[in-house]
């Protein structure tokens, strides 16, 4: 490329960065509840984990995404620091867009482990290995340690998964499902404005269903509809999420509301463990309110 054309990527690349770490910051401090929790949360709604998905969005996947030809096709001919957020965002709400393809590819990559084999692979897992070693503080010396017989057999590296589930007692989160790659893809597609009107609408929901009398009263069951409304329109396990941050802040969401909710939501307790598995363990987990008999 010529020194244009590199000045035009570095600057496409710098928009790009800015809006995908961004969208997410925002999107997983909204699912943060604002109070005590009973329970222990999922990683993407306790503070200490935002600071770990930042950067292995930055060292470890956002190259991943450069990488790639689609993505480095959308640079073209814009102005990228005049007009190329208004123009990314045009590009970003294509389902089928180059950047969330990439986005699926780079975190596929980085999730399982790897056995490796040969000796070219290994220096490529190497690289891969020592990105999640320094970022995880493993040690290299226990690598350095394991017998010779091992690494004839495959050197297996611990992927991102299996390493966020060794952070999960000391970070304070439970521990992840294999599945919850859906999480890490679903984030960016999710627009933080959406999530706030959500929120905003679930707590008015709230408060007419339950702190309202006469006319003014929302009909019972209102406050469920609107969070299986919620939880069916936003990618895997963001709706859950949602609902989970409702169980914690919002009074009237106790125990016996989860409870219903999630009978309504599934057909049998396994697929409802299987579909809102943090949901369920949280429900589990929450106290069974006092119910306070009056004297007449």
């Amino acid at each position: 490329m010529t020194a244009t054309e590199n000045e035009r990527f570095e600057q496409f690349a710098a928009v790009l960065q800015t809006e995908l770490l961004e969208r997410t910051r925002k999107t997983m401090e909204l699912l943060q509840p604002e109070g005590r929790p009973c329970s222990l949360l999922p990683f993407a709604q306790t503070p200490s984990f935002l600071d770990i998905y930042t950067e292995v969005v930055r060292v470890g996947i956002f190259p991943v995404v450069l990488s790639r030809r689609p993505v480095r096709a959308i640079v073209g001919d814009v102005d990228w620091p005049r007009d190329g957020r208004e123009y990314l965002l045009t590009v970003l709400d294509d389902r089928s867009n180059a950047v969330f393809t990439a986005w699926d590819y780079a975190w596929d990559a980085l999730w399982d482990e790897r056995t490796v084999t040969s000796g070219s692979q290994n220096q490529k897992e190497e690289k891969k290995g020592g990105f999640l070693s320094l970022l995880f503080g493993r040690k290299r010396k226990e690598q350095e340690a394991r017998p010779a017989e091992q690494e004839q057999e495959g050197d297996v590296m611990a992927g991102l998964y299996t390493m966020l589930n060794q952070l999960s007692g000391k970070k304070g989160y439970l521990p992840l499902f294999h599945d919850d790659s859906k999480v890490f893809k679903g984030l960016p597609r999710v627009k933080p404005a959406r999530v706030a009107s959500m929120l905003k609408e679930l707590k008015q929901y709230h408060h007419q269903e339950f702190n309202l009398t006469g006319h003014d009263q929302a009909k019972p069951g209102v406050l469920s509809e609107a969070l299986q409304k919620c939880q069916f329109n936003l990618p895997d396990r963001i709706g859950e999420f949602v609902v989970l941050k409702c169980a914690v802040d919002l009074e009237h969401v106790n125990k016996p509301f989860i409870g219903k909710y999630i009978r309504q939501s599934a057909r049998t307790q396994e697929e409802a463990e299987k579909g809102m598995p943090y949901l369920s363990l949280y429900w589990k987990a929450m106290p069974t309110p006092v119910v306070v008999q009056q004297n007449l």
